[in-house]
């Protein structure tokens, strides 16, 4: 190059960079400025480096500071040494350039990254460097505080050993690839990793590459930061939310009713269902009026993991909202006679502490919780609460219990369990549960006292129908005795010349004394006076008023009884009879001779009734407390008009009937406290209706 350049253009392009022409002498000692014309003293660096340059015929350098002026000036030197063709090199070219932004800067960028070195050493957060096949260079003590490992046991191992999921880094910087981020720095995603005791860790991942040499390799710089107590905190923001919204929705279903066997139901299904609390079972016991024990009300989930398939089976068939699983568990329950259904139902915990109740010490936890109003959790090591008595009504060792705690005090407590899957019982169950215990002890309590009043309201409509029923017995006894006083005393008056008549006209009939033209006359009289007699009979039976002679006996012998007096006569009218008795009937305490009168009576009203023929049906019933007698006919039937007065003295729906029939029927019956009533519909029949109470 130098041989294709002139002198003057040599020396010219060396002058704008600073430049010289130097000839040392043998020993270096000294330098000719052949662009100056003078000598160049040189210092001991400088003619050791122009040594080495001409030694090994290279291009040698150095910086130097100068401190003559402020701020100061750095310069680089740098030898360059001509080498002829003979080999023999004498002449050196010096360039010397200012260099002093760039030292700077350098010394700037330095520091910066020392700094950020300290920074990113001190941090809290773990940073990584990773090499191109993702192995560890390099971490921070943040790293080995966060993931527990030693610097040694982590540089060269892969960094998937950080990540809790197989293949979890690899994927993020896949997506990294095919979806570049403008900035190229992936941050704050969020990843699950696990320490060195494998111990899961939620993370924040922020992922960045740079480049190392001007070769293009580039290393990944790789920034966790643990958000685990975030998360949890997050988490059970979110649970605390969701258990609010939870309880506020079956609050709400709750306090929408006021049936106490409607709430125990929700309460159950809240508490068990996966839309809920997620126990596997619970139980209800609510304090007895009397305060001294715990009386099972109510228990609902499976026994055993059996019973546990066929339910949670049924009710997994599709995804329901909390109210539509309340429906879907009682339909699946009707019907099952779950173990825990029998159990709870018979259950009569003692929950006070006396000497009187032996017993009472195996319940201690169910004592405590309602003495002192707290959440009682026993877990399997607890040897005061885990009785054995506990262990063989439950079959499990770990449940808890939740007092209802109403204004007035403990009404009951709500037990859970996780007996079929086993799963723990942590402090956060109980306090949701106790939340859940205020919101359903208002319902329960609301529940119970509108149940209470019901049965007051219940009571006073029963009494009220009882001093109604006796003021009409009284006003119709108080009736009936003048009618019948009355009645007796016409009877007697009537009755001689009646006889007389009725005599008279038998002899003169028997004799054949008479014209014929008479005949059909005389035999009106002996009709008419025949059942003018049988209404004097029936109206002198009446006024006797005679009090019954109970006994305890059957009724179906004195039924069967009077069909068998009455049998031609049904038969005679092609009555077809139709017995509906039960197996066992309990004996009732009964006059025969009067419940025989009633039956014959209402019998032949309905034979009467049956002019063309018919059905006759009998039907006797044991019923809770009471035994039934129906007896129908399929007769000619009755107005609704007609119905609300035949038991009114003398009134009758047939051309010769006297009207005191149903009378004495009405007051047989009012002699055994029985309850009775006609239903009858115009051309289809009609059907009498007794209730005779249970001796006591």
């Amino acid at each position: 190059m130098l041989e294709t350049l002139s002198i003057q253009e040599l020396i010219a392009s060396i002058e704008k960079v600073s430049g010289k022409i130097l000839i040392p002498d043998a020993e270096v000692n000294w330098l000719w400025d052949s662009l100056n014309h003078q000598y160049y003293n040189i210092d001991e660096v400088d003619r050791a480096l122009i040594l080495e340059c001409l030694q090994a015929q290279t291009v040698k350098s150095e910086i130097r500071k100068s401190t003559d002026s402020q701020p100061p000036v750095y310069v680089e030197n740098i030898y360059i040494p001509v080498i002829p063709d003979h080999g023999l090199t004498r002449l050196i070219i010096k360039l010397s350039v200012d260099v002093t932004q760039k030292i700077l800067s350098e010394q700037r960028l330095f520091e910066e990254r020392n700094k950020y070195a300290q920074i990113a050493l001190n941090s809290p957060e773990a940073i990584f460097t990773l090499n191109e096949w993702l192995q560890i260079q390099s971490l921070n003590k943040g790293a080995m505080d966060i993931f527990g490992y030693a610097a040694h046991e982590l540089i060269g191992q892969h960094a998937s050993v950080l990540f809790q999921e197989p293949g979890e880094l690899e994927k993020t910087i896949e997506t990294l690839i095919r979806n570049p981020i403008e900035s190229g720095v992936l941050k704050n995603h969020l990843t699950r990793c696990k320490n060195k005791n494998h111990f899961p860790m939620y993370s924040e991942m922020t992922l960045f590459t740079v480049q190392i040499d001007h070769s293009g390799t580039r290393e990944w710089v790789l920034m966790l930061r643990d958000i685990t107590r975030q998360k949890k905190l997050e988490d059970d923001i979110a649970r605390s939310l969701d258990n609010i919204i939870k309880i506020n929705e079956i609050s709400g279903l709750i306090h929408s009713t006021l049936n106490i066997n409607e709430i125990l139901n929700m309460i159950l299904v809240a508490v068990t269902a996966g839309q809920g609390f997620k126990f596997n079972r619970a139980f209800l016991f609510l304090i007895s009026d009397d305060g001294l024990t715990l009386e099972g009300r109510k228990a609902i989930g499976p026994s055993n993991p059996h019973e546990a398939g066929i339910l949670w089976s049924e009710l997994s068939q599709k995804p329901q909202t909390l109210a539509e699983i309340m429906s879907t568990y009682k339909s699946v329950q009707d019907g099952r006679d779950f173990r825990v259904n029998q159990m709870i139902a018979s259950l009569k915990i003692p929950i006070i502490d006396d000497p009187a109740y032996p017993e009472s010490h195996e319940y201690a936890a169910f004592t405590d919780a309602v003495r002192f109003g707290e959440c009682i959790l026993i877990r399997p090591m607890d040897n005061h609460y885990l009785t054995a008595t506990i262990r063989r009504l439950f079959e499990t060792e770990q449940l808890a219990i939740i007092p209802l705690i109403s204004k007035d005090g403990v009404i009951g407590v709500l037990v859970v369990d996780n007996a079929i899957t086993g799963r723990e019982i942590v402090v956060q169950d109980l306090q949701n549960l106790k939340i859940f215990a205020n919101q359903i002890s208002i319902a329960i309590e609301n529940a119970v006292l509108y149940e209470k009043l019901q049965h007051k309201v219940a009571e006073l409509e029963e009494t009220h129908e009882y001093l109604r029923r006796s003021q009409e017995k009284l006003i119709r006894s108080e009736r009936l005795a003048v009618i019948g006083e009355l009645s007796a005393k016409m009877a007697h008056e009537i009755r001689n010349p009646l006889v007389a008549i009725g005599g008279f006209a038998r002899t003169i009939f028997n004799k054949g004394n008479y014209h014929k033209e008479n005949e059909q006359f005389l035999k009106i009289i002996l009709e008419e006076t025949k059942r003018l007699e049988g209404i004097l009979n029936a109206t002198l039976n009446y006024a006797r008023n005679k009090e019954p002679e109970l006994k305890r006996q059957a009724i179906k012998p004195i039924v069967e009884h009077v069909l068998t007096l009455l049998s031609q006569r049904i038969a005679n009218a092609s009555i077809l009879i139709e017995r509906h008795y039960d197996d066992i009937v309990p004996d009732l305490n009964l006059d025969s001779d009067m419940i025989v009168q009633v039956v014959i009576n209402i019998i032949m009203n309905a034979v009467e009734a049956m002019a063309g023929g018919g059905v006759l049906s009998i039907t006797i019933r044991a019923l809770d407390q009471r035994v039934a007698l129906f007896i129908r006919d399929t007769g000619e039937g009755m107005t609704k008009e007609q119905v609300e007065k035949i038991f009114d003295p003398f009134f009758t729906t047939k051309q010769r009937g006297s009207g005191l029939g149903l009378m004495v029927v009405m007051d047989f019956l009012d002699h055994h406290n029985a309850e009775y009533h006609v239903e009858s519909e115009k051309g289809k029949g009609t059907e009498f209706r007794i209730f005779f109470r249970l001796p006591e």
